[in-house]
């Protein structure tokens, strides 16, 4: 059986209209839900609900089938998690975001996260994360794939100079204050042997940004 026929039973019913207002009842606007269902907001929304559907369904299609754990699928955990992922999809304008929830969401049927952080956890990581972050994110990616690499000692480290020279596309102190942001989300960490004024500090990058990362991944 392919999963695609395992997950459509799931998606009839519980992507119908009932859970879309119920995302969009979620949203920190003003007004009531009838005011909200008939306004711009709800097309936007159901734009955005409707995308994350699509996504869903093609990455289900790349799991095999035997990987598949279909008591979680039908528990009332994966319901809540997918309620959650659902509220968050419509809050959102950024697909690379959706394509994340939709990664971890596809991940946690196949025990993707058996010994690791929960889902919940990287959804909640995820949702704190600007566009700029995202930016910064894969800005970190490139460098630490190039040839250009420095180290404290076997550790690769970076700073907003170093980045800078990825890519030009960004100035410095933009890239400063990324990496100031990502900081306190503890995606990465100061280099504790070259301490110094904020200038001359070198980071790290922690085990959460390699997961958010790997999620953030097309």
């Amino acid at each position: 059986m392919k999963n695609q026929n395992k997950l459509e039973p799931f998606l009839k019913k519980y992507s119908d209209n009932t859970l879309l207002r119920a995302s969009i009842n979620a949203l920190p606007f003003g007004g009531s839900l009838d005011i909200m269902m008939t306004s711009g907001i709800q097309k936007k929304s159901q734009e955005r609900y409707l995308y994350f559907i699509d996504e869903l369904r093609n990455q289900f299609e790349k799991i095999k089938s035997d990987m598949v754990d279909y008591d979680y699928l039908d528990s009332e955990e994966f319901f809540d998690l997918y309620i959650e992922t659902s509220n968050l999809v419509v809050k959102t304008r950024l697909q690379e975001k959706v394509k994340a929830y939709t990664k971890i969401l596809t991940s946690s049927l196949t025990n993707g996260f058996k010994g690791k952080l929960k889902p919940e956890d990287i959804l909640n990581i995820i949702k704190d994360l600007t566009e700029n972050d995202i930016v910064l994110i894969k800005l970190i990616s490139e460098y630490l794939n190039s040839d250009k690499l420095e180290y404290t000692n076997s550790t690769i480290i970076f700073n907003h100079k170093i980045l800078s020279e990825v890519s030009q596309e960004y100035s410095q102190d933009y890239i400063l204050v990324g990496l100031l942001n990502l900081l306190k989300n503890s995606l990465i960490i100061k280099d504790a042997i070259t301490n110094g004024p904020l200038p001359f500090l070198r980071y790290q990058i922690t085990p959460i940004f390699e997961i958010v990362r790997d999620y953030l991944k097309k």
